[in-house]
């Protein structure tokens, strides 16, 4: 299965859709704000080179290897998240940042939504987190956890050591009513 190229969906108040060449900046900005870059992968903060990165990214797209969404509350964009390395029943998501303005709510709501295209609209039926979180991003280590990732190694980067996870469909179906109703779903 794949997506449109004018995937869109609205869910627990996010509007989500694909990333386009238009987001170049926003994403660059927030991908290097200073309190957000700490435990993610580099980002060269030029428009330009994240504007070619889109143009490839546009053909991993089409051919149903990878999505970045652009998630939105009214018509502001807040955050990122992406699912790649998307193989036959298998899928990895990542990249996922947001506003720190953003209402808690919203970030964890665009972590289910993600899960949700991943495992309901995809037909996935596990998440190999092969790029982990950085060991010291307690908060998001913490919300792994409680989405039902189970830890399955480390690996180490240039920044440091990074937890690897899985995450089986089941385990997100029960997580997921429970913080939905963290969120006031």
């Amino acid at each position: 299965m794949k997506l449109p190229s004018n995937f869109s969906i609205e869910k627990y108040g996010l509007k989500v859709r694909l990333v386009n060449e238009n987001d170049a900046k926003f994403i660059v900005d927030l991908r290097t704000h200073p309190k957000l870059s700490r435990f993610i992968h580099y980002t060269v903060p030029d428009i330009n080179k994240q504007i070619e990165w889109i143009k490839a990214y546009k053909s991993r797209e089409e051919e149903g290897n990878e999505y970045y969404f652009i998630f939105s509350i009214g018509n502001k964009p807040v955050g990122l998240n992406r699912i790649y390395n998307i193989e036959e029943e298998r899928f990895t998501s990542g990249s996922w940042v947001f506003d720190p303005d953003t209402p808690f709510e919203g970030s964890v709501a665009s972590a289910l939504i993600t899960r949700i295209i991943a495992f309901e609209l995809l037909g996935k039926e596990m998440e190999n987190s092969y790029d982990g979180c950085h060991i010291e991003n307690k908060k998001v280590l913490k919300f792994n956890l409680m989405l039902g990732m189970k830890i399955t190694g480390t690996r180490e980067e240039t920044m440091g050591t990074y937890y690897t996870f899985s995450l089986v469909k089941l385990d997100f179906d029960i997580k997921k009513a429970i913080i939905e109703k963290l969120i006031g779903y």
